[in-house]
């Protein structure tokens, strides 16, 4: 059962359990798979019935190994032999990146294969060829089946790279040999876009996605945060070669390079500074250029580094290795305490998982967010917050969890209201008074109105004793241990009788 401890993956493996068992969920609609972000959803299809837990480990060390080879084919093709070896000493945090630590493998995966696409391009661009044009046109298709955002930040680059060629017919004859094959991915993108962007209400109407952005300092930081696979601080040794690049890049700037020239990364940085971080259920949205804006700068790097860098870099490369090691054997014990309750959990169990702590050892991620997945594998347990709220999605909801609160919001609820002095602070009311408490009180009786019909059984890790006294009176504890806490209803005078029988 022991997985990576990665965001996410809990997630996508109860997506794949839903679809290869739908009648056990009627309450999903497989949306099919001819639509991105579907790659690790196939892969576990692929897998049948057989062990999931084992194409999932095997799933991310395919996208480190594909990560671990497209690195130094993109930067050996575009900067050279000489250029190699100085540029991996700062490329190593590109492989176990934030997008794998956060569990996002379809993106992994897709940025991998678009530094390989990146350079199918310029070779096109070189001399147009209808073989490399069909190969490009494939290779980004599989790019886009993967995640739509890589694919369309290459057409950027690939139609940036087109717009500055000095003449119509130069650009003509550009847009043939790289827009071209890019088109029918780039349409794909499109559509899947649309398809996630614009929903329909309950009501029917459609509506505008919501937007979050950062704020300056987080801005600065994610440039960090967002390429570095770190857990915990004990990784923060991505720090040296994040600090180090820009400076000894600076120094190169007025290299030019096809594809990712000066322009080209100020346009990218442009992107990433006007893009918001959160669109409507779309996370680290901007965020996602950064591993493009660090590919960028490592062919901007010197071809020599003085000796004590080299070896401060070597040094952080070995610490940052055993870091996260240690970080997995670490994250691996918190997730075998809060799925220490599956032997007591019945199976086909309607569950309603209520994390009021999302992390416990790791900082940099959540990492506790999706864990609730393997009870849904293990004992085909309800997934109400499994990823199904939007039509881009291999699933969706044939009717939400809960009516009035269906996911994002319902993942976060327990975290964001479990006491009444985070209502307060969020109402600008504090200290805590008779008034707010009330509001808290009101907030959870509703929640507990809609879902105790719904939802036999309840997960509950770190749950302050506040709201614990809110749980329905139907509701006994059967299983505690840690911070873990496993409740069933009362089935009733009549459910009871049938029991025994």
């Amino acid at each position: 059962m022991r997985l990576p401890p990665l965001q996410d993956l809990p997630n996508h493996l109860a997506t794949a359990h839903i679809v290869a068992h739908p009648q056990l969920y009627p309450g999903y609609a497989f949306n099919g798979l001819l639509r991105s972000n579907s790659l690790l959803t196939l892969w576990f299809l692929a897998w049948g019935d057989r062990d999931l837990f084992l194409a999932a480990r095997l799933f991310v060390a395919l996208v480190l190994a594909v990560t671990a080879l497209a690195i130094p084919l993109f930067l050996l093709y575009f900067g050279g032999r000489r250029h190699l070896l100085v540029a991996l000493l700062f490329a190593w945090p590109l492989v176990h990146s934030f997008a794998v630590s956060m569990g996002f493998l379809n993106f992994a995966f897709a940025f991998a294969l678009s530094l390989v696409l990146l350079t199918w391009l310029d070779t096109q661009a070189r001399r147009p060829r209808l073989a490399v044009g069909a190969g490009i046109a494939a290779l980004s298709g599989l790019v886009w089946f993967a995640h739509p955002f890589p694919v369309a930040v290459v057409g950027g680059l690939a139609a940036w790279q087109t717009a500055a060629r000095p003449d119509w017919r130069a650009r003509g004859q550009a847009a043939c040999a790289l827009l071209l094959p890019l088109a029918p991915a780039a349409l794909l993108s499109l559509l899947t876009a649309h398809h996630h962007l614009w929903r329909a209400d309950p009501a029917g109407a459609s509506r505008w996605p919501g937007f979050a952005y950062l704020d300056p300092g987080e801005i600065l930081a994610h440039l960090w945060t967002d390429v570095s696979g770190a857990f915990t601080g004990w990784g923060c040794a991505t720090i040296v070669p994040a600090v180090l690049l820009p400076w000894l890049a600076w120094k190169q700037r007025h290299r030019e390079l096809p594809l990712l020239s000066r322009s080209a990364l100020a346009a990218l940085a442009g992107a990433y500074l006007a893009l918001p971080v959160t669109l409507a259920n779309w996370c680290y949205l901007n965020c996602r250029l950064v591993p493009f804006l660090w590919a960028g700068l490592l062919l901007r790097l010197p071809r020599e580094l003085p000796r004590p860098i080299t070896g401060a870099l070597v040094g952080c490369a070995l610490a940052y290795s055993a870091a996260t090691g240690v970080d997995y054997l670490r994250l691996d014990h918190d997730r075998a305490q809060l799925t220490a309750g599956i032997e007591a959990m019945p199976r086909g169990a309607s569950l309603l998982p209520l994390m009021f702590q999302q992390r416990r050892t790791s900082r940099f991620t959540a990492s506790l967010t999706h864990v609730w997945g393997y009870y849904t594998v293990l004992k085909d347990t309800s997934a109400p917050l499994v990823f199904a709220v939007e039509r881009s999605y291999p699933i969706g909801y044939r009717t939400p969890p809960l009516p009035a609160l269906v996911p994002p919001a319902l993942d976060r609820f327990a975290e964001l209201q479990g006491t009444p002095a985070q209502v307060c602070r969020r109402l600008g009311r504090w200290p805590v008074d008779a008034g707010c408490r009330a509001a808290w009180q009101e907030l959870w009786t509703g929640f507990w109105r809609q879902a105790e019909p719904r939802f036999d059984h309840l997960l509950t890790w770190a749950m302050p004793d506040e709201a614990r006294a809110l749980i329905p009176a139907r509701y006994h504890r059967v299983f505690a241990a840690s911070q873990l806490e496993i409740y069933a209803r009362d089935q009733g005078v009549a459910g009871r009788c049938a029991a025994s029988r």
